[in-house]
């Protein structure tokens, strides 16, 4: 049955995920009578050298926790998994994500139950919270322009982080003519996942009227990245997630003059 929820009728909201991750975005703001406008601001692809993943992984028996931050981490770790020739040992390996999404997100991929997420998906807090036996040895593959607290909160805290790169970010292309858009008033809003979709947002459209516009962002890491690159009409779930990001941004133009 088609839902009744028309919250944001006639909403047209630029989504700046990647191309392969857009569709889940689009169809929420779809459901909820928008228009999404898709203009991927970031593109995924494989690290320059899968060297380091590939021996980390080979060597999974000598860490006590994994640690996925991204959906994407957990694809890179499983593309790379089934390249290996022998499975890895998983009994003595706990898994720690960052959010419901990513839970799921290591159940499909990597056939496996999680054992820690925070109850507010942010890396910092996970590294906060997690629970660590002494001298703990911990897995965290990531982007190459990962935020690096998320390693150092781990290490003050007495344990031995390995870091390393499972994908990279880099500057999306295609999607709508944002600036055509923009100039004829037919945006109404932004959405932001990740910190990155928001630099590469300036890079491939540096209009200043761009920061007029509301912006969605998916929890409070996205918001600190968008303040600081002067974006000020910031809508930030209290709890991180998709469908939370587009409910906050349907109670704004509730509560805003609509579109303006």
């Amino acid at each position: 049955m088609m839902s009744a929820d028309k919250s944001l009728a006639g909403a047209r909201i630029v989504v700046t995920r990647a191309r392969r991750q857009a569709e889940p975005m689009a169809k929420l703001i779809c459901e909820r009578g928008g228009v999404p406008l898709l203009y991927p601001c970031l593109a995924i692809v494989p690290p320059d050298n899968f060297l380091p993943l590939a021996d980390a992984l080979c060597h999974l028996s000598e860490f006590d926790w994994l640690v996925f931050t991204s959906v994407n981490a957990v694809a890179a770790v499983a593309d790379r998994l089934r390249t290996l020739a022998s499975p890895p040992n998983w009994s003595q390996l706990s898994i720690a994500v960052v959010g419901p999404q990513t839970r799921d997100a290591v159940k499909i991929a990597l056939g496996r139950d999680v054992d820690f997420l925070p109850e507010q998906a942010n890396a910092r807090l996970l590294a906060h919270r997690l629970p660590l036996p002494k001298a703990a040895r911990l897995l965290l593959p990531q982007a190459d322009q990962a935020d690096a607290s998320t390693a150092q909160i781990f290490r003050e805290r007495g344990a031995a982080v390995t870091p390393v790169i499972a994908y990279r970010t880099v500057v999306g292309s295609g999607g709508i003519d944002l600036g055509a858009q923009l100039a004829q008033g037919d945006v109404h809003a932004l959405t932001f996942a990740s910190p990155s979709a928001v630099d590469y947002l300036l890079q491939r459209c540096p209009q200043p009227r761009i920061f007029a516009l509301p912006a969605a962002c998916i929890g409070a890491t996205t918001a600190e990245a968008a303040r600081r690159q002067g974006f000020d009409r910031l809508i930030v779930p209290k709890v991180s997630g998709l469908s939370k990001m587009l409910d906050s941004l349907a109670q704004f133009f509730l509560t805003h003059p609509k579109f303006t």
